[in-house]
């Protein structure tokens, strides 16, 4: 009988007794710990030189085995090889059955809203201290979160999305989600939904004031957030290093080397001089001052190789 199977046919046993089992050099014992009507707790004890337990080792946490459906969660490196056999789904750690939740719980609140704020028992946002963060967020935050997705290349749909994160197991609510995912999602969103109402309707109101931003600034051609997503999107179509860039600053056009990773990003409003090879540094220093800087309206073409990869429009 392979190692799993006896695995398997000791946890399906009684309680009482132990598994031994031997890897290379290393025996080791696995013993249950009742917890609850339908759980056991696994422990493990290895050593190189004797079978059986040994008073001196100690024993270490190795897993959680539900009698339900006779699978072992959460299981330990000690166990992991004793797994009901190795083509079997994985998945079943405390961190994954979180993350499972949170990601579970957040799509049936978001299907629960329907993106729709008339969704809502709350239409209104009455306490202070949400006004003021919503103030904050639409004179201070808006506009660069906007430029941020207009710059990303994503559509700007700014659909609400649910911000629930689950709170670490404690020790009977990873067991009670064991026993029934689907009742332990739908209870976590629904009492996320009935406390939260404030929270998402803010959110509601944050995406609106951002899609406006968007629509202002997707809509203006001579917002240089245009310039730059042209210059970024040319620069990373390529696997340049280095680019030659002609720019043009008070009337002096100069080309200069500089790397292509600060082309790549939001340069905000200009870009940095550091970059740029040490020989053209010095020269740029010449003409612009050792504290000048140049940005996306002052560049003319990028070039990588032999090709122009992006070119100012004329007049723009």
């Amino acid at each position: 009988m392979k190692l799993q199977e006896r695995f398997n046919a000791w946890l399906a046993g009684p309680v009482a007794g132990a598994f031994t089992y031997k890897v290379n050099s290393n025996h080791h014992t696995v013993i249950r710990v009742r917890k609850a009507e339908n759980f056991d707790y696994l422990y493990s004890q290895y050593h190189y030189n004797a079978e059986g337990i040994e008073r001196r080792e100690k024993f270490e946490y190795a897993g959680i085995y539900c009698k339900r459906d006779g699978l072992v969660y959460d299981d330990q490196y000690a166990i992991r090889d004793l797994r009901e056999s190795p083509d079997m789904p994985t998945g079943r750690s405390a961190g994954q059955l979180l993350e499972r939740l949170g990601a579970d719980v957040r799509e049936a609140v978001e299907a629960a809203i329907g993106n729709d704020r008339k969704n809502l028992r709350v239409q209104e946002l009455t306490v202070q201290r949400d006004l003021d963060n919503l103030e904050n967020f639409v004179q201070y935050r808006a506009a660069s979160y906007a430029r941020e997705i207009f710059l990303s290349g994503k559509d700007g749909a700014f659909a609400y999305s649910c911000s629930y994160g689950p709170p670490q197991w404690k020790e009977d609510t990873l067991l009670e989600y064991i026993l029934d995912p689907e009742g332990y999602t739908a209870r976590e969103a629904a009492a996320y939904l009935d406390s939260h109402q404030a929270e998402i309707l803010s959110d509601f109101l944050e995406n609106s004031a951002t899609a406006a931003e968007y629509i202002a600034l997707a809509g203006n051609p001579r917002h240089p957030a245009h310039r730059i997503k042209a210059i970024m999107a040319a620069v990373k179509a390529t696997e340049a290093k280095t680019v030659r860039v002609t720019i043009r600053k008070d009337g002096t056009e100069l080309t200069f080397k500089t790397e292509a990773i600060d082309l790549r990003r939001d340069c905000g409003i200009h870009y940095s001089t550091w970059h740029i090879a040490a020989a053209d540094r010095r020269e740029f220093e010449r003409l612009f001052g050792r504290s000048g800087d140049y940005g996306p309206e002052h560049i003319l073409r990028v070039e990588y190789g032999r090709k122009v990869i992006y070119e100012a429009e004329v007049g723009a």
